[in-house]
């Protein structure tokens, strides 16, 4: 049980690093809107759309996750308290149940679990590819400003 809750408490520590880290990405796509007309509002809007698919993922994910947890916690407390009625009745050959319906909920779990990893790592590579696409949009930028900035000294008379 102890174990059970420090792996809860790790993946609701997991999940509210998630959540800071889309806040200050969302936060920092709110920002870059404000320096829109230099990057041209198509690229910002393109982010913002992707940045919202990415947490509406996320969040559907993690509420899909969170139900099929709850829905696997109170099958297995069901089973449990059959189990714990059973092993009262008939003692060893009862403990060697309740050990196969323990394997049986972790194998079923597994899926649940994989899910979780491959999210995880396409969150990952989306939040690569957004990191990726702001310093493109910041190189842009500057080389707009460079340019334009050269372009204005060369055409002022002398």
């Amino acid at each position: 049980m102890t174990n059970e809750t420090s792996q809860n408490e790790k993946a609701q520590k997991e999940w509210a690093d998630l959540q800071r880290d889309l806040d200050t990405l969302g936060e920092q796509l709110e920002s870059l809107r404000d320096h829109s007309t230099a990057l041209g509002g198509t690229l910002v809007a393109d982010l913002e759309a992707r940045f919202q698919e990415v947490r509406n993922r996320a969040l559907g994910f993690h509420n899909a996750a969170e139900s099929q947890v709850d829905e696997l916690r109170k099958a297995a407390l069901e089973q449990a308290a059959q189990t714990q009625t059973t092993l009262t009745e008939t003692g060893m050959k009862s403990a060697e149940m309740a050990k196969d319906t323990a394997r049986q909920v972790w194998e079923r779990s597994q899926p649940f679990r994989m899910g979780a990893q491959e999210v995880g790592q396409g969150l990952a590579r989306a939040w690569t590819e957004i990191a990726a696409s702001f310093g493109k949009a910041a190189e842009k930028v500057q080389t707009e400003r460079t340019k334009s900035a050269t372009g204005e000294e060369s055409q002022k008379p002398s």
